[in-house]
């Protein structure tokens, strides 16, 4: 364990863990789009995914869930670390021209991490431990959780359809920025494939981010109910 240690108190081994967390967490939040996307096929497909997720064999979904909350920790940690280490580095007759040569992206990282996480957080007092006022959960006709009507009538409602919208296009910024520089950090940096990496990675991200955006409008304008 000492190895790991050294490597997240290193400069280049932050990076390389705010890189490979990063991914992880990015192809998570391909998946959980990917499965909400179902709201689009009815109540019969999501209640039939829930199922499945709820029913993978030796307690694979928790352990995916400890996977996944040991990289959201690590990747909060070194992002904080990082952020204070490079403000109490810079010098200050820098920090105009720094800001003028940083993307909005860039700049805003550690803001729209904060606010992702904080939605992260009220997301799952909702929907997974239902802290947060929201319908009983039914069955539906074949008995199952009736998960479809239950997301459906949470974004029935206009006010929290506007904060899942704007906290996943904040996570498009985040992703924007994260994923072009992702690259960089972990040595993928050549001229011939950095169109790929720092283009067309983030638009995947966005694409991603808007498919979920999608979700409560398609609620709200009627077209999902």
């Amino acid at each position: 364990m000492s190895w790991i240690v050294r490597l997240q108190k290193s400069s280049l081994g932050s990076k390389y863990i705010m890189a490979i967390t990063g991914a992880g967490l990015f192809l998570f939040v391909i998946g959980h789009f990917a499965g909400n996307l179902l709201l689009y096929w009815g109540q019969d497909a999501m209640n039939a995914y829930a199922v499945e997720l709820h029913n993978l064999p030796y307690g694979a979904l928790w352990i995916a869930r400890g996977g996944l909350l040991i990289m959201v920790l690590a990747h909060i940690f070194i992002a904080y670390r990082l952020t204070f280490q490079n403000r109490a580095a810079r010098p200050q007759r820098y920090q105009y021209e720094a800001t003028l040569q940083a993307s909005f992206a860039s700049r805003t990282m550690p803001y729209t991490g904060t606010i992702v996480l904080l939605f992260i957080l009220f997301h799952l007092a909702q929907f997974t431990f239902h802290l947060v006022a929201v319908d009983p959960v039914q069955l539906d006709p074949q008995g199952r959780e009736d998960v479809y009507s239950m997301v459906v009538h949470a974004f029935q409602s206009p006010v929290y359809s506007a904060i899942y919208v704007v906290s996943v296009l904040i996570l498009g910024f985040h992703l924007s920025h994260g994923l072009s520089s992702m690259w960089q950090s972990v040595g993928l940096n050549h001229r011939k494939y950095n169109l790929a990496f720092r283009k067309l990675s983030p638009l995947l991200g966005w694409i991603v981010c808007l498919a979920g955006v999608s979700l409560p409008l398609a609620v709200l304008f009627g077209l999902i109910k």
